[in-house]
């Protein structure tokens, strides 16, 4: 009883620090914002950690997705310490260690569920519509990427998120139609959905020109810390 208070009090805290961060961090990062960055990043890690006790999960599944999100906490303390290339590299790279490990979590678990192919004409054809409706988003809102090289590396980490969030579905619908509990559907499915909604929109803030949009840096921000929660807590439901 003890745990699932202490689980329901970090996803609530997670409601009231986002905000708090937001307002910190706006225009300019400070201290203050750095360490509600990282209250809002430890929130999320210990709502995996509490997620391990209360369903006595320690499978390779619930490790892997653990350290991918220690992962994650690293990337923003790192990409919000200091404004340097160095540890802007650092924190992307902490980032980029954290998607493979959360796509290795999930093909790993899937082989558990009996999933034999590794791609089938449902993740193209959902590749394709994820894809094509980012693309005419950005056709219609102009989105150019600068410098122009750019976004070609923007491309392979689109499709890297497309594919995280293809398999985290699939993952979760194996485990609903397993065992008929829809909640590790909705929490792999929304979870990864948020992320890729985030770093899509970080992408854009970053190489956009966007940095000084206020409303997109909020939905960045909401989505990322809503998709980590959701993603934390799917080791309640997967066993693999």
């Amino acid at each position: 009883m003890v745990l699932w208070v202490l689980f329901a009090l970090c996803c609530v805290l997670e409601c009231v620090f986002t905000p708090l961060f937001l307002k910190a961090q706006w225009p300019q990062k400070t201290r203050k914002s750095l360490l509600l960055k990282m209250t809002c990043s430890t929130l999320f890690v210990a709502v995996a950690v509490l997620s391990v006790f209360l369903a006595g999960n320690t499978t390779r599944y619930a490790v892997l997705m653990l350290v991918a999100l220690c992962f994650g906490w690293a990337g923003d303390y790192f990409l919000h310490a200091k404004p340097t290339n160095a540890f802007f590299i650092i924190g992307a790279a902490s980032f980029l260690v954290g998607h493979v490990l959360f796509i290795v979590a999930y093909l790993h678990a899937l082989k558990g569920y009996g999933a034999e192919r590794f791609l089938s004409v449902w993740h193209v054809i959902g590749a394709v519509a994820v894809l094509g409706t980012a693309i005419a988003i950005a056709v219609k809102m102009r989105i150019k990427f600068t410098p122009a090289a750019l976004k070609y590396g923007v491309l392979v980490y689109a499709v890297i998120l497309t594919f995280m969030f293809l398999k985290a579905t699939e993952l979760g619908y194996r485990a609903f139609a397993a065992s008929g509990n829809v909640l590790p559907l909705l929490v792999l499915s929304f979870g990864s959905l948020f992320f890729l909604l985030s770093d899509s929109s970080l992408g854009v803030i970053l190489f956009c020109g966007q940095k000084e949009n206020r409303p997109l840096k909020v939905f960045n921000i909401v989505t990322y810390f809503a998709g980590q929660i959701l993603l934390a807590s799917s080791i309640l439901f997967i066993f693999a």
